[in-house]
């Protein structure tokens, strides 16, 4: 888990792996144990939310499928990083 004090290369890290898995599901992949279907429901709608768990406080983040099918797992990693490091200069 991160926290607001983690270093650049660790919130990368996870950034990095949330933007992997998000398109790997985009391409229907199943990365994750889905035992509750809630990920395959997921897929069925306009957009996804997920969370980013940092310092105590869960970041919301909602993204349109087709925003995420049309860009890059790096571009949205940086996208991923950029929203964690505002949330953590916003707790400063």
């Amino acid at each position: 888990m991160t926290t607001s004090r983690s270093p650049l290369r660790v919130l990368k890290a996870q950034a990095d792996s949330i933007a992997k898995t998000i398109k790997a599901v985009e391409r229907g992949e199943n990365p994750i144990d889905d035992q509750g279907g809630k990920i395959a429901a997921a897929r069925n709608k306009p957009s996804v939310k997920f969370g980013v768990v940092m310092d105590n406080k869960l970041i919301t983040i909602e993204m349109a499928w087709d925003i995420i099918q049309n860009t890059s797992e790096v571009a949205l990693s940086e996208y991923i990083l950029r929203y964690m490091r505002d949330a953590r200069e916003m707790s400063n």
